[in-house]
């Protein structure tokens, strides 16, 4: 299991009237409801950086081999270094 790290974020002081009188288990499910929400934005992020990277080395590719770069020569110039 993922060892847990407490974060501090601010909120209107309303809101944090409300969740201090809200139950242990209220405040829970809050706080499962946050980690989630956060580690879905996470991999949105991640998978849109894969897809940015992945459309960068189709680029660098495409250009190598429009510079007349194929896997021959780059085999060659890889076995000399």
């Amino acid at each position: 299991m993922n060892k847990l790290q407490k974060i501090t974020r601010q909120v209107p002081e309303k809101i944090a009237q409300i969740y201090q009188k809200m139950s242990q288990i209220e405040q829970e499910l809050i706080q499962f409801k946050l980690t989630e929400t956060i580690s879905l934005e996470l991999e949105k992020r991640r998978q849109k950086a894969i897809i940015k990277l992945s459309k960068i080395m189709d680029q660098a590719s495409d250009e190598a081999e429009a510079n007349g770069l194929n896997p021959e020569i780059l085999e060659k110039i890889l076995a000399n270094e």
